[in-house]
């Protein structure tokens, strides 16, 4: 009798400890083996008690999840939010004409994004992002950055995990590049800083995969975004005017990219991209009365590794998503821009397995040229350089600190959107930044 009292003791114990997975009737568990050994129960009575303690363990699951359904309220099925936000120290200059310069230090918010996910149906989703920033008086305000109807196709043959976007959504380009390059919280990325758009706008759009996803995409390349195993793909008519501009044209602009992964076995990270738009600027001019052109190409050649990431991209374009970028006749100017992007991740682990793929260290080089054929102006450019280090601290969590310098033309107008100015004579600028990027 008192082994009997002895067994069930210790088959309470054995029960308050978590099981990852049920284990058949022949794997006993250890404690069970030991309670055999010592001749407290027979073998035939530990396998009738590890059966029971499974079927318990599974009913209690079962009673906890049924206890969940019960008890979430129905609009808060499928829903998620998330927050990112860019919380920046910078000390510097900034351009101004004939030479001058403007100091300033400060600490700003660059952005804080409130994002809401819901999943209507396994076909069926919905996205809305809220973009906080201050404007020229210094108020924070929200402006609608996305939302859209997220519909998920079957997938057709070659073409796989296909979404569609209606509503204020993403471009094709801009969410790509971004999850390559992972440091938006130090500022925007190449043709967005040069001026020409911007990440989202009024529309329709679908993306998907080439070939279905890469395997263990994560742990080959660094990077689980954008996987496909071949490549991916990318489709939109939008309004052209950007998220924060309204439309004031009856034109639309489509836009696309296209990215073949050609060697998805041997260089998994080896990625080449082509992006292109057409349509017209969002503003009439004032010299013709018309809606200047606007184009955009771009080769993009990328290389992920769980060490390292490295980008190249060369792109010309006609005019901007404003129409501001014309000649002494109204007729839109072409430009001629490339860039370069490199992040090391060096292995740190003989120091610290916490430090190592942590810390990083990145530079990026951007050359613009805002006349290419020079109708205007002869040094309408800027090279811009950025070197530092960040240190991700925990999921997505990085402080990031950088130097910043941007070398102007002296027929340079300003680093938006304004055309050439000949003689504008802009001093260079310079900043030390540091940066906490908050995502939760």
């Amino acid at each position: 009798m008192r082994k009997r009292h002895l067994a069930w003791f210790f088959l309470t114990l054995f029960l308050m400890i978590p099981l990852n997975k049920a284990i058949s009737s022949t794997e006993l568990a250890p404690l069970l083996r030991v309670l055999i050994k010592k001749g407290i129960i027979t073998r035939e009575e530990a396998i009738e008690i590890q059966k029971e303690a499974q079927e318990l363990k599974k009913k209690e699951e079962l009673k906890e999840q049924k206890l969940e359904t019960s008890t979430t309220p129905k609009a808060f099925k499928g829903l998620k939010f998330k927050v990112l936000s860019y919380l920046d120290y910078s000390v510097g200059q900034v351009a101004e004409s004939n030479g001058k310069t403007k100091n300033y230090n400060r600490f700003s918010i660059k952005r804080g994004y409130f994002r809401v996910y819901k999943t209507l149906t396994p076909w069926l989703h919905g996205h809305l992002t809220l973009d906080v920033h201050q404007d020229e008086e210094g108020d924070w305000k929200a402006r609608l950055k996305y939302l859209y109807a997220e519909l998920r196709p079957m997938d057709l043959g070659f073409f796989t995990d296909m979404k569609a976007e209606i509503g204020m959504g993403h471009i094709p380009w801009l969410d790509f590049e971004e999850h390559i390059n992972p440091y938006r919280c130090q500022g925007t990325m190449a043709i967005e800083r040069a001026g020409t758009f911007n990440s989202a706008d009024l529309g329709i759009s679908v993306r998907g995969y080439f070939g279905g996803q890469l395997k263990d995409a994560a742990i080959k390349t660094g990077d689980a975004h954008y996987a496909g195993r071949f490549g991916s793909w990318h489709i939109g008519l939008y309004n052209g005017a950007g998220y924060h501009s309204k439309e004031k044209n009856g034109n639309k602009v489509i836009e696309g990219r296209i990215t073949i992964r050609p060697l998805p076995d041997f260089l998994p990270g080896l990625q080449l991209s082509y992006f292109g738009l057409t349509g017209e600027g969002n503003e009439e001019n004032t010299i013709s009365h018309n809606y200047p052109d606007y184009r955009v190409h771009m080769g993009f050649l990328s290389y992920e590794h769980p060490r390292f990431i490295f980008t190249a991209q060369y792109f010309t374009t006609k005019g901007n998503k404003d129409g501001k970028w014309i000649d002494l006749k109204g007729r839109a100017l072409w430009t001629e821009n490339y860039s370069f992007f490199a992040n090391v991740k060096p292995p740190l682990y003989f120091l610290s397995n916490w430090l190592d793929k942590r810390l990083n260290f990145f530079f990026r080089y951007d050359h613009v040229n805002r006349d290419k054929n020079k109708k205007i102006a002869s040094h309408a450019t800027y090279n811009l350089y950025i070197g530092g280090g960040a240190l991700e601290i925990f999921k997505g969590n990085y402080v990031l600190m950088d130097y910043e310098y941007t070398d102007y033309g002296r027929d340079f107008g300003n680093k938006h959107s304004s055309p050439p100015v000949p003689g504008n004579n802009p001093g260079n600028e310079h900043k030390l930044q540091m940066v906490y990027q908050l995502k939760f």
